[in-house]
């Protein structure tokens, strides 16, 4: 009987001993599926943020080249109205071609932004621990260099083409 008892007390400990590190196995695999959904969850959700960024920026450039045509339009027409009444009006020409310039400038930084973000968009989440981080920098980065762009841009209006247009109209015209 002893015998019997000891045998089933072995049997058990080995089935517990076999048991356990199986359920201790399912249960830690259990809670890397759960992290895995929290980290495709989390990252979903980040995908949508950046998506919504994107979409902000792309308005934004809409209305900042909506507002450049404006301003660029009135002072073109102002060039012309200036010009046919026999101005010197070549200062304002040179200014409006480095104006236009920044323009393209300010352009092109914007699309190699709005390019980084759509990048980090694309990352799968496995992808996304590795190099997340360094592409947001980077995003960040070049959105510094875009605002500098506007702000350039703003200042070289507000300085320089506004000057170019007030000696204009304290200019006397050349005979036509």
């Amino acid at each position: 009987m002893r015998k019997a008892l000891l045998l089933a007390g072995v049997v058990a400990l080995l089935l517990v001993c076999s048991v356990v590190p199986a359920l201790a196995q399912e249960n830690q695999s259990g809670e890397e599926g759960r992290l895995r959904e929290r980290l495709q969850e989390r990252w979903e959700f980040l995908q949508q943020r950046i998506e919504l960024i994107i979409a902000r920026f792309n308005n934004n450039q809409q209305r900042h080249q909506k507002v450049y045509e404006q301003v660029r339009s009135a002072v073109s027409e102002f060039l012309e109205k200036m010009k046919a009444k026999g101005y010197d009006v070549s200062k304002l020409e040179q200014d409006l071609a480095t104006w236009e310039q920044m323009f393209e400038k300010f352009a092109q930084d914007y699309a190699a932004f709005i390019q980084k973000l759509e990048e980090i968009a694309a990352l799968s989440p496995e992808q996304a621990q590795g190099s997340f981080y360094s592409l947001l920098r980077e995003a960040r980065q070049l959105l510094r260099v875009v605002r500098q762009d506007a702000m350039d841009i703003r200042l070289f209006y507000q300085q320089t083409i506004r000057a170019d247009i007030q000696e204009l109209r304290n200019q006397l015209p050349e005979s036509v």
